[in-house]
């Protein structure tokens, strides 16, 4: 028997996510600070070119480290977002890394959250 490539895996985690809501731009799975897959939505067009999009993958890497400071006096973060005239960022805090993703600024987040944590697939 074969087995899953983890890329594949969290590439196939991605598409699930991205197609929860329709205002979802771009998902990515973040394991140990690394972007491990990424999808985005078709007809969305990047508002980052390449290096600023790193460094904002890299930035949500650096809030987690810094979060977790404070997890024995507040308890794990669950999620975190950053509203944006253009453009929501979201990272949702899992057991096995992190779910990144942006959504147009008037998309539901507290609903795309809550259907991310209630997914019943290895994320």
């Amino acid at each position: 028997m074969m087995k899953s490539n983890p890329s594949h895996l969290a590439k196939k985690s991605c598409e699930t996510v991205l197609g929860l809501d329709e205002s979802i731009r771009f998902v990515g799975k973040v394991v140990d600070r690394k972007l491990l897959a990424f999808v985005r939505q078709k007809d969305s067009t990047p508002l980052l070119n390449d290096e600023l999009e790193n460094m904002a993958h890299h930035q949500a890497s650096i809030k987690v480290m810094m979060e977790e400071m404070f997890d024995d006096s507040l308890g794990m973060t669950n999620w975190m977002i950053i509203s944006k005239e253009k453009v929501k960022l979201i990272s949702v805090f899992l057991d096995e890394g992190m779910i990144i993703l942006s959504m147009e600024p008037d998309g539901n987040h507290e609903e795309v959250v809550k259907q991310i944590q209630n997914l019943n697939v290895n994320l």
